[in-house]
Order: C-alpha cells, then structure tokens, then sequence
C-alpha cells in the first residue's frame, strides 16, 4: 500500500553498480503495472534512462500537484557527490517526485519514489536510493528485486520487436458523434482566427484528441514507441487503471540550483528522409513570429519569480530535426530570485506558454471556449523532481493517454491571424504520424485525405483578386491583399510588392466616383517562377440582389485559391446558365460547398447564421470573413459547421456572398423555390458596406 504521510528526512543518498547492461525495453517489460512505474528516457538530467517503481508517496485525489512537488526531503549539502557517476549529468539523483502535472485538475499522475534505476552507458545499470530514514530494510530488498529482475536473462521478450501485436487492430478516428475530428477543427481554428481579429489574443493554441481502443500493455507501448522515436523528453508514469506514454521533445523548465532555463518550440514544418534542413521553416514569416510571442510570453512569466535583470532570450528560432517534422526552437534563462522555490516557479509558469497562447489568461479562457473536449493530462507538463540534483519539466506533447481501455492522442498547434486552416490541421497529422506509426497503427481515412494540389494549368495561371471600389474607397482592401499574400507565399514562396496597396488605391482613384468599380490584382508566375503583379480597374453594372443555384459536382483540385484559369468555374456556369441558375457545388461526402460566385450561408430555423469550415475544396472569400466578424456586432448568433443540401431546404434562408456582390439571395434551389429574407440581406449588406447608388441601382 502506498504511504501518504509527509517525507522523511533529512536523505543519505547512495548508490550500488549492479553490472548488468539489459536493454531498457527488456527492463520495462518485467515490470507490473501494480508496481505504478515510471520512466524517464532521452536527455533528462543528461543522463540515460531510469526506471523507478513502488513509490513511497502518490498524489491523492484532489490534492494540487504543485503544492506537492515542492514538498522534498532535506538532503544535507554535499549530499550525493559521492554516488556512481552515470557518464553524464549528476553523479547521482536518487529519487524524487516523477510523473505528469495535468493540463486540466484531475488529470495529474505523480509518484514519490525514494528509488531508482538509472542506466550508466559504460557500467551498465545502477541502483540509486535517496537514503531516506526508516526505510533502510525496505531499500536492502528492494536492491536485491532488482538484482533478481535483472540477472532472470531471457525471462520476457523484448517489446520492440512487437509493437504491432500488441496494437488493437483499429485506427484512430473521429472523437466527436456526427462531426469528424477534421471539420472540428477545422471550425475551431476558424473561430479562433476571428478572435483574434476582434483582439481577443494575439495567438491561442488549438488542439483536438485522436482516440482509438486498446486493450495492450501501457509500459509496452512506451517501451516500443521510445525504442523507435528516440524522444528528446520521454516519460511513463501508470498505475493499474490509467497511464501517459510521454514522447516529448520540448523542455518547459530545467531547475539547477537557483538557475531557470526553458526552451519553447513553436513552428512546425514536415521532415521528409535525408533531409538536413528546412529552408520553408527557415523563411517562414508566420512560424517566426508565432514563435517571438511565445519568447515574450515565457519571458514574462518568468519575470514573475527571477531576479530583475536575469532573464534572457539565450537562442532564438533554431531550427532542429524531430520525429517526422523540423521545430522552431528558442531558449530562454533567469535566476529565481530570493524567496522563490519550485512551487512559485510552476504556478508562475504553468501551463506552458508554447501551448496556451498569448497573452496566456485571454488564450485559455479561448481554450475553454472552442476546444469541444477536455485535454486531461495533454499539454502539462511531465518531469522528476529531486531533492539532489534539481528538477526537470517536459511540455506534454506527443503524448498517449490511456484509460479504462481508451487511448487518447492530443494533437494542436498554434494559431495566428494568418493562419489557413488545412494548413493547421495538416500540421497536427504531420505531428501525430510518427508516434502513430511507431504504436504499430494508422490513421483513419477521414483523418489523412490525399492533400489536394493544384492542376499545372491553376499553377501556371496565376491568381487573382477582386475588390469591389466606390470612387477612391476600396473595400476590406488590408485582407484582401493578406489572402493574396498568403496564397503567393503558400504556392510559389514569395509575398507581394509593398507598393501592391498603393497601386490599388491610385487604380480606383481613376474611376469616377459614383460609379462601382471592380479593381482586379493579378499574380503570375513567368517561366523562372518569377511572379508578376499587374493592377486593372473596370465599371461595375448593377449589384446582383437574388439569384437560383442548381446542384453541380466540381473536381478535386485545390480550390482555396483565386485561380485565374477559370476553366473548370466557366464550364460549370455555362451549364448552369441553362436553368437561368448559377453552380452550387456539392463535395463528394454531400457538403454543401460555394457557388462559382461566392461562399454559402443560410439562415436555420432558430435563426443561426451557419457557413461550412473552410477546407481544401473551399475558398475563404474576404466578405465571408468580415460577415463572421460582424454577425456578433448584430446580435446573430452564427456557427461554423459543416451543411447539407437538406439543410438549405430546411433554412429560413439562404445566400451566397463575394467581395463585389456582397450578401446575395439564393430564392431557388434546383428549380424549387426557398424562402427568402431579404430584410436580412438588405440589413447584413448595408452593414458590410455594400451601396445601391443611382446609378447602379438593381
């Protein structure tokens, strides 16, 4: 039975070589799940593995794991600097608290153990204890369990030869009834981008949980994943009933004496085979800056409790290599001040800044808001703390969570304003697929879609925008030419001239004042990849007020570009125009997408405003984003969500909106008529900034 009385002390550390050099996995393996072990493995304390079990002290229930990490033995000063030295880091740890610090209360996993091993590379495995008083006959007995385990050569098979066996077939799928994980979050991301448009935050970290079944042994799966991965800051810690399977690469904090150091990643790109670095990363605009707010954040937070002055920014944007992607990495260092210990440090910092957003308090209450499920333990923190040789916190990433035969994988990442949300969620299936793949599994189908890429005639053809102009005053022209920029950059890695804002103002400042114009942008790439940009203006006719759809099917090609070959756009329309009606495309798995003109929105029954999530197949049209930003300012209520043909069948009312028509009436629906609000559209579009002059007048 585990003990919950308070530490003994003061410690007498010691240390004993046992001579054996089996494996980790091997070791892992003849472990019980009833012991509640716990591993460290990767660069913790610059050290090599150590297993630890039966721990002296666990965290009850509904106590704070803070307050408790800080509760330590005292060990006398020069305590431990006679132990086995292991080849790196301390000569000797001992003990201390192991375990993770959950996201959410609750969610924690910590035990005290007064006993480790830890495995020194040239001598092999070595038993460390903290010496604590009263405990001297329970130590003898337990140095000689572990001589027993590890000398029973050929007791167990290794684990990392069978990951896959063990590995309820399965794959991971979808977390959330009637709604994929993928339209989830590509909504949440969405949601987020428009708070903090409205200034909410300026980044918040959004993530979701991959979710399978499995009936296999937690310590096998580490042992497996970790063998295969190789994590920076990998971490176990379960008992019979629950466990995390940390593969970490992020360090939070590192404690030496009265020194801080933390080292947030954020900026995330793919890493393909051989490759020895990452040029997109490198030159990544959006990853930079995302990562320099996370420096301040971290800067701030441990301004806190260091001494005025001592806190640093050491490295900044590093680009290192990890399982399957490239990180941006920057380190930052202080001196705690007098006064402040591990507890103050922690509650100062948690929950890690890489994984909140900034500013941390207004990015957690957005956490609460759009993440539709709980993280649990995912996004803590993992980590030892020793009395000896100080303490050491991973960020909880790349991490599984099991419980009650459920294995839980979070997935997240950063988002900014110029975020695209496929990007985003690719992202997270980039983070996801090696630990995945290392766990013997896959991903779902609907989780991994074939990305969709652009035909050689899109690419080659250029794109466009088109902004709507009265007289000298172009509409939402900041955004538009921000979608310009991020598509110039996504496809051929180049932004747009700084000049671009002032060429348009001055193209309709030509235009003659009570009459609309159309100001057309257009990017093309030259044979070298080169891309041109050339500014055109032309008098609109009247604003289009109404208009019927016919249902149309559209290839798969990336659509979340202006493209300027319209091609495929055309066709459509020329059918369409039989029926005096415009496309409405519909994706293969019956979402309702846009029309050739604009985005679709429609009105429910109870009177939401519901648009799709933006994905591949979908363009994220500029009036579309200002109608999301506006519709609270009116007191609508909206939501992001995927839709069906039944669903605009059943609306109060349907539209379709553009940079040049702004919020149009659909009134039919292949041939059928729909109800129409046009007091709705009349007041949506004079809020927008949509004009019917004299001289346009519909």
């Amino acid at each position: 039975m585990t003990e919950q009385a308070r530490l003994p002390g003061p410690a007498r550390p010691w240390s004993v070589p046992l001579g054996s050099a089996l494996p980790p996995t091997e070791v892992l393996a003849r472990l019980r799940a009833e012991d509640q072990p716990a591993c460290l493995w990767g660069n913790w304390f610059e050290g090599a593995p150590l297993i630890a079990r039966r721990p002296l002290r666990w965290l009850a229930a509904g106590e704070d794991p803070i307050e408790a990490v800080g509760e330590l033995p005292s060990v006398p000063p020069g305590a431990g600097a006679g132990g086995v030295a292991t080849g790196r880091g301390p000569a000797l740890l001992g003990g201390g608290w192991i375990g993770s610090i959950g996201f959410d209360p609750g969610s924690s996993l910590l035990g005290f153990y007064d006993a480790v091993l830890r495995l020194d590379p040239s001598q092999g495995w070595v038993f460390e204890t903290l010496g604590l008083p009263g405990r001297e006959a329970t130590m003898e007995r337990e140095l000689l369990s572990w001589r027993t385990l590890l000398s029973a050569a050929g007791a167990t098979p290794t684990t990392t030869s069978t990951p896959a066996a063990r590995w309820r077939v399965g794959t991971f799928g979808a977390v959330l009834p009637g709604w994929s994980v993928r339209e989830g979050y590509l909504a949440a991301v969405e949601e987020a981008i428009g708070q903090i448009r409205r200034g909410d935050y300026y980044q918040v970290n959004i993530c979701t949980r991959l979710r399978t079944s499995y009936e296999g042994d937690p310590l096998s799966l580490f042992a497996a994943t970790a063998a295969e991965l190789r994590p920076g800051l990998g971490g176990f810690i379960g008992t019979a009933d629950r466990a995390v399977v940390s593969l970490s690469p992020e360090l939070f904090l590192r404690v030496r004496g009265r020194g801080v150091v933390s080292a947030p990643i954020k900026g995330t790109a793919p890493r393909r085979s051989g490759e020895v670095d990452s040029p997109l990363l490198r030159a990544s605009a959006k990853d930079a800056a995302e990562n320099i707010m996370i420096v301040d954040l971290v800067r701030n937070d441990l301004s806190r409790v260091c001494s005025p002055g001592t806190v640093v920014v050491d490295d900044l944007l590093a680009v290192e290599p990890h399982p399957g992607v490239w990180h941006l990495v920057s380190t930052v260092s202080g001196e705690l001040a007098d006064g402040m210990g591990l507890s103050q440090l922690l509650r100062a910092t948690f929950p890690p800044g890489s994984v909140t957003g900034a500013p941390k308090s207004s990015a957690l209450e957005g956490i609460a808001r759009l993440e539709p499920v709980r993280r649990r333990a995912y996004t803590g923190a993992f980590g030892m703390v020793s009395p000896i040789a100080g303490s050491e916190f991973s960020v909880l990433i790349r991490s599984f969570e099991l419980e009650a035969g459920q294995l839980d994988l979070g997935v997240g990442g950063g988002i900014t304003v110029d975020s695209v949300p496929m990007l985003e969620w690719r992202e997270c299936l980039h983070k996801a697929q090696p630990l995945v793949a290392a766990a013997g599994s896959t991903l779902a189908s609907e989780l991994s879609p074939v990305p969709a890429d652009p035909t050689p005639e899109q690419l080659s053809g250029g794109i466009f925008e088109s902004l709507l102009a009265y007289g000298p005053n172009v509409l939402r022209l900041s955004d538009h030419l921000a979608r310009l920029e991020r598509s110039c950059r996504e496809l051929w890695r180049t932004g747009i001239p700084e000049t671009l804002a002032t060429d348009v103002r001055a193209a309709a400042a030509r235009g003659r004042p009570e009459r609309r114009q159309r100001i057309r942008v257009r990017a093309l790439p030259d044979s070298t990849g080169t891309v041109g940009f050339s500014v055109t203006s032309s008098e609109l006719g009247p604003r289009t007020r109404s208009s019927a759809v016919v249902i149309t099917s559209r290839p798969d090609p990336l659509w979340r570009h202006k493209w300027n070959d319209r091609s495929v756009l055309e066709a459509a329309e020329a059918t369409a125009a039989a029926a005096g009606a415009l496309p409405l495309f519909v994706a293969q798995d019956g979402t309702v997408l846009e029309t050739t003109r604009g985005n679709i929105v429609w009105l429910t029954p109870d009177r939401v405003v519901v648009t799709p999530p933006l994905r591949d197949d979908l363009l994220p049209g500029v009036t579309r984003r200002a109608l999301l930003d506006l519709l609270p300012r009116l007191g609508l209520e909206h939501r992001i969500a995927p839709g069906s043909i039944d669903d605009l069948r059943a609306a109060r009312a349907a539209y379709w909106t553009s940079a040049l028509s702004g919020v149009v009436i659909i009134d039919h629906l292949d041939g059928r008529p729909l109800p129409v609000d046009e007091a709705l559209a009349d007041r949506l579009n004079a809020a927008l900034g949509f004009i019917d002059r004299a001289g346009d007048a519909a």
